[in-house]
């Protein structure tokens, strides 16, 4: 089951942070899961294939200054963990439940959790669940749609002779449903045609508006650089589409919320929303 947490947070202290905390925010749930289940949490570190959950980089109300962020004791934070696997939810949240008073800890930064969220409510807009089947049976046949990309979002790409990869930097629509249906795929019990999917975005899919800049996020050694922003598209014509491939194209794109968009989705990236 895809599960959404929104997490607040206050700091216990003032605290001075880089920008961008999604590989600190990547760290600090290896940590919760370690609490829990050390052996999950070691295969987790450890996995190179697809993995089961995403994570926002830090949402704070905070002052920029010599490019670092000043956020006051007490003020208004936000962490968002995503999870493609309900077992894997369920670890997780252990934790929280055993701490009497739970922290998150994001670099030499300590802040206490006040509240967990994990069902759809309108003021949060970040959390919600649904199991696999539920996105497969709710699925629309909307031919237009948009999308916002929250964080910098990337794909990798070999270079001319294949020796290293570089970061594919502009929005690119059929590399979006390649990657949320690989995370699919990897994790769902309803496996989707990746071939015919992809076939039919190709061929009936076009982005009629983008609005993206380019961003980095700082990972202490190096920086990613990715786009933000939004897109329209839409599926034509409109009249004629084959029910089930639209559909399908609908689920996945109500799924993007859970997995995540391209590269480094579990270090702060891709963060994705149908809007």
């Amino acid at each position: 089951m895809p599960i959404s947490t929104h997490i607040s947070l206050l700091p216990e202290t003032d605290v001075t942070l880089r920008p961008t905390m999604g590989h600190h925010a990547h760290a600090a749930f290896l940590a919760i899961m370690r609490e829990s289940n050390p052996e999950i949490a070691e295969k987790l570190h450890a996995q190179s294939t697809q993995k089961p959950f995403t994570v926002s980089p830090l949402i704070a109300e905070a002052k920029k200054r010599d490019n670092l962020l000043h956020i006051r004791a007490g003020a208004d934070c936000k962490l968002r963990y995503t999870f493609l696997d309900d077992a894997l939810f369920a670890h997780f949240g252990q934790t929280f439940l055993t701490a009497p008073f739970p922290t998150i800890q994001l670099g030499n930064a300590k802040f206490q959790v006040k509240q967990l969220t994990s069902h759809a409510t309108d003021e949060q807009g970040w959390s919600g669940n649904a199991t696999y089947a539920e996105l497969v049976q709710s699925a629309k046949t909307d031919t237009r749609m948009s999308f916002r990309f929250y964080s910098p979002t990337a794909f990798r790409k070999m270079t001319p002779r294949g020796q290293e990869t570089r970061n594919h930097t502009y929005l690119d629509l059929v590399r979006c449903y390649q990657s949320w249906i690989n995370k699919w795929n990897a994790f769902a019990p309803i496996k989707l045609d990746k071939t015919e999917i992809l076939t039919f975005i190709t061929d009936h899919a076009q982005v009629t508006s983008v609005t993206t800049k380019s961003r980095a996020l700082n990972f202490g050694k190096h920086t990613e650089v990715g786009w933000v922003g939004t897109c329209a598209c839409v599926f034509y014509p409109e009249k004629s589409l084959d029910e089930h491939l639209i559909r399908t194209a609908n689920c996945l794109a109500d799924f993007a919320f859970y997995c995540g968009t391209g590269y480094k989705t579990t270090m702060g990236m891709g963060q994705t929303k149908r809007i």
